[in-house]
């Protein structure tokens, strides 16, 4: 059931070209990038907050910055299962006609706050992993995981696609981390609000 809301959910968002067959040098190199970098970037933003800090929202509907954590860790561990899914079916190269936007576009487009989206139930904080030093923990060993499959593997990502071919699951991986940049973006939003605790 998860696993369908977060397929809803990308639709959502991408208002919705690519390469052939499985993973160029250049290709695995980039995905490897842009996910150490939005991992670093998240750890980065987090260094030295305070428990209050990390607890604190500027309304009692908004989400504090370990609520924004838990929602990127629980969306990594789910989003990589659409990935899995994808890959069990048949390849279908003649669906990347279906595919709107090139990998760089993509990028720009998840990571962009401009229009807010609301988050799926599933994909809410609830203190999944129990505090916020567990979640991020679960996250980097989700994202080393991840780093370590695109450099490691010969599945075809170009030719397997999500839903309806809108996205190559290799997208998918490059989506897990323009989603994390896009809650950095929150995250340094709420360090920025006037009544952000000092420490």
């Amino acid at each position: 059931m998860t696993k369908v809301i977060i397929s809803t959910w990308v639709f959502a968002l991408l208002g919705f070209t690519s390469s052939d067959t499985g993973l160029t040098k250049s290709e695995r190199a980039f995905a490897v990038k842009k996910l150490e970098n939005s991992r670093n970037q998240l750890l980065t933003v987090l260094n030295g907050l305070s428990e209050k800090q990390l607890n604190y929202k500027s309304s009692s509907s908004s989400w504090s910055v370990a609520e924004c954590v838990e929602h990127i860790a629980i969306f990594e561990n789910e989003v990589f299962d659409i990935i899995k899914e994808s890959l069990a079916l048949p390849a279908s190269p003649e669906r990347r006609k279906d595919i709107k936007y090139s990998d760089k576009k993509l990028l720009v487009r998840i990571a962009d706050r401009t229009k807010k989206e609301k988050t799926q139930e599933g994909l809410k904080p609830h203190r999944k992993y129990g505090n916020h030093d567990a979640t991020v923990k679960e996250f980097q060993i989700k994202r080393a995981k991840h780093i370590y499959y695109v450099k490691t593997t010969k599945d075809d990502l170009r030719n397997h696609f999500v839903g309806f071919g809108a996205l190559d699951a290799y997208q998918i991986i490059l989506y897990m981390s323009a989603h994390t940049i896009r809650h950095i973006k929150q995250i340094k939003e709420i360090k920025a609000h006037k009544n952000f605790p000092k420490k």
